[in-house]
């Protein structure tokens, strides 16, 4: 079933179109944005929030999740993936489940930051190694 065309946003990634909505019914209050690649069907990518999640996330989101095993074009579970406003993207995404709680609620949320932060250094500085 597509996403509703109220609200609904339209982003291209790997020259594939996308719609996203924030905040779709199914998400339990979460506040959870919905991504489905436009065809309007296959796997839906849900993107668990900790912060606002603007069109410009998004993109990123989407590389995120086809890199770590989302095929949108696939029926099956949505894929669940977490943001963090605290750090830029690509590096603020991390995989969640559908039954974790509440990324901004987890009581582990401070560990997991703490983690991305110290991967998205760690690419940083194998990064300027290459370069010198």
């Amino acid at each position: 079933m597509a996403l509703p065309k109220r609200n609904r946003r339209t982003v291209k990634v790997r020259d594939c179109t996308y719609h996203w909505v924030k905040g779709s019914r199914g998400d339990n209050g979460r506040g959870v944005a919905t991504v489905q690649h436009s065809a309007g069907c296959g796997a839906r990518l849900m993107i668990d929030p900790y912060g606002t999640i603007i069109y410009d996330v998004v993109p990123f989101a989407i590389e995120f999740a086809l890199d770590h095993g989302w095929n949108p074009l696939e029926s099956g579970e949505p894929f669940w993936i977490a943001y963090s406003w605290l750090l830029e993207p690509p590096a603020c995404f991390i995989l969640r489940s559908k039954n974790a709680p509440p990324f901004w609620n987890d009581p582990r949320r401070k560990e997991i930051e703490r983690d991305i932060r110290d991967r998205y250094y760690k690419k940083l500085l194998s990064e300027m190694e290459l370069i010198q």
